[in-house]
């Protein structure tokens, strides 16, 4: 049980997106859970995301709608006249998030510290998170724990998926696994060139008789992107074909995983497989594959001091580099030459 929080009966959880960050909050339900076995948690969470942790036992879930805020509202108003909680862990930095904790009975509500914090977050709580400045966004959720006297740091990712696997035909094949997209936010620049990832999936197949399965959501650029990739018999373009629940049954089954940071990368990484993050407009130390950082390429800090002249110092936490051209200072000699330590 909670040191000091013995009549700490129930918790809403407050965290909505992205893929990445909802990989993250795993572990942190799971010490939540392993701590206290009957603590009544409820956590609101996006419909897309929700797909990752759907069949997480024992939690009871608010699912909302980015693109209806009024129907999400309607949702959390009933939740207030169900439910008063003990403690709000909000643990989302935007404006529908605020919006939402207003409408959450809470004894307590914790928000980011000020140097974590953005989008009027602070005006929305009671008290804040205690944490260092430069650490990964994982160890800033332990934070909240900490914060509500759990010392104790479970990394455990287990989250129940389904089984099934997309592509049958693999079973008795070795693949790697390559997601090339990332979101299409504006002045987002995360991805390499689709080329490269060509080269190194003929690398994989001449060299270790590796197939390459290429995922990615299903919007048009990614399915016309994608298709730049040819029509060769090792590589299995699965685009816009998976679902959150059996990509993670292709992943678990992979060689390796090769990906600029992404929602993908970092299911990968909380499975425990060979990432290889291709890092140069954000930092890896921030959001990087937290269980195995050994494999990235990290190019942050030369895409910082030629794009911004700036040192990793000097720059801001979180800080990216948005410029076009930062990922191409990843050169494909450093993947096969990462490719070779992990399968050799």
């Amino acid at each position: 049980m909670f040191h000091d929080n013995n009549s700490v009966k129930s918790i809403c959880i407050l965290r909505l997106s992205s893929i990445g960050d909802i990989t993250h909050m795993i572990p942190i339900i799971n010490t939540l859970r392993n701590q206290s076995p009957k603590l009544n948690i409820t956590w609101i969470i996006n419909k897309t995301e929700y797909e990752l942790v759907k069949n997480m036992r024992d939690i009871n879930f608010i699912i909302t709608d980015k693109s209806d805020l009024i129907g999400s509202l309607g949702k959390i108003l009933a939740l207030r006249k169900k439910m008063a909680f003990d403690i709000l862990l909000h643990m989302q930095v935007s404006l529908r998030s605020n919006i939402y904790s207003l409408f959450i009975k809470s004894n307590r509500k914790i928000g980011f510290s000020n140097n974590y914090s953005r989008n009027l977050h602070s005006l929305f709580q009671h008290e804040t998170i205690e944490c260092e400045e430069r650490m990964h966004v994982l160890d800033v959720f332990f934070c909240f724990l900490k914060k509500i006297s759990i010392q104790e740091k479970l990394l455990d990712w287990s989250v129940n998926y389904t089984t099934e696997k997309t592509l049958s035909q693999l079973d008795r094949k070795r693949y790697a696994v390559f997601n090339p997209f990332t979101s299409n936010r504006k002045m987002n620049y995360r991805e390499w060139d689709i080329g490269n990832y060509k080269s190194i999936a003929e690398y994989l197949n001449k060299r270790y008789s590796v197939d390459t399965i290429i995922v990615g959501g299903g919007s048009e650029y990614e399915k016309k992107m994608s298709k730049d990739l040819g029509k060769k018999d090792y590589i299995h373009n699965i685009v816009g074909k998976t679902n959150l629940q059996n990509l993670c049954k292709l992943l678990e089954d992979c060689e390796l995983y090769i990906g600029p940071d992404s929602g993908t990368l970092h299911i990968a990484s909380m499975l425990g497989k060979s990432v290889i993050g291709l890092y140069a407009t954000s930092n890896p130390n921030r959001t990087g594959p937290y269980n195995n950082m050994s494999f990235v390429i990290n190019k942050y800090p030369e895409a910082l001091k030629k794009y911004k002249n700036k040192s990793e110092l000097d720059a801001k936490w979180g800080e990216r580099v948005r410029n076009k051209d930062a990922m191409a200072l990843i050169k494909i000699e450093e993947v096969k030459q990462k490719i070779d330590e992990i399968l050799v």
